[in-house]
């Protein structure tokens, strides 16, 4: 009877201590992807980088009456400052020039054409172009996601062989597909409309947080199936 008892509580022992192995590994990832998410953000400074010359050129659109010379005078500004800024703080130069040729290209576009509305033109086709992307990888059961959370995982590409993955990654895609497609039929419309300073507002609003609201939706979808294949 003891022996079975003392078998009995190893095996109890053993179970016990490899359900917490498998909660532990659970949480790493979950702090790994956590930790991928802060990069793919770019935490406070991302959010700075990506939203603060938008915010300059509209305040100064509206404040000096619509005039597009002043706005973009003061967004390429305000570039010029954080790209300086990044550069102190032992950004790459990679980092820190993609960011500031997306501004001066749109400034440039504008000014090119004498429409305000323009300074936000490349980022309408961006999000066109990722839009279309997306249901194109869908429809041929690649989900474009399914590549991009691999790769920012270092991960290879075997995720194609598991069709639970692929259903997982696919409704991801439709997560950004939802994402862009909102972007599209809110933006193109104020475009067309010439609606300078309700585009700038509605580009704000579905810039940073939309898009942090569907990676961190994205990575916990993932998160799901991996914890469902570690149990």
């Amino acid at each position: 009877m003891t022996d079975s008892n003392n078998s009995e509580e190893n095996s109890r022992s053993e179970d016990v201590h490899h359900h917490g192995l498998e909660i532990e590994d659970v949480a790493q990832e979950i702090r790994t992807d956590n930790a991928i998410l802060a990069n793919a953000i770019g935490g406070w400074s991302g959010v700075i980088d990506s939203g603060l010359p938008t915010a300059i050129f509209l305040v100064v659109f509206v404040v000096s009456h619509n005039n597009l010379k002043a706005s973009l005078i003061g967004a390429v500004a305000s570039g010029v400052l954080l790209a300086l800024v990044r550069l102190k703080q032992g950004k790459s130069l990679q980092q820190v020039t993609s960011g500031f040729i997306g501004i001066a290209l749109s400034a440039y576009l504008a000014r090119r054409t004498g429409h305000s509305e323009n300074f936000f033109a490349i980022g309408i086709i961006q999000n066109i172009v990722y839009l279309l992307a997306c249901l194109v990888s869908v429809f041929l059961r690649k989900p474009l996601l399914g590549y991009i959370v691999s790769a920012l995982r270092s991960q290879d590409s075997s995720w194609k062989k598991s069709p639970e993955l692929v259903r997982t990654y696919s409704a991801i895609t439709w997560l950004w597909v939802l994402v862009f497609g909102i972007r599209v039929a809110i933006t193109v419309p104020l475009y067309l409309a010439h609606s300078v300073a309700l585009l700038g507002t509605a580009k704000l609003a579905l810039g940073w947080p939309l898009y942090a609201f569907a990676l961190y939706m994205s990575f916990r979808m993932v998160s799901k199936i991996s914890t469902k294949s570690d149990s």
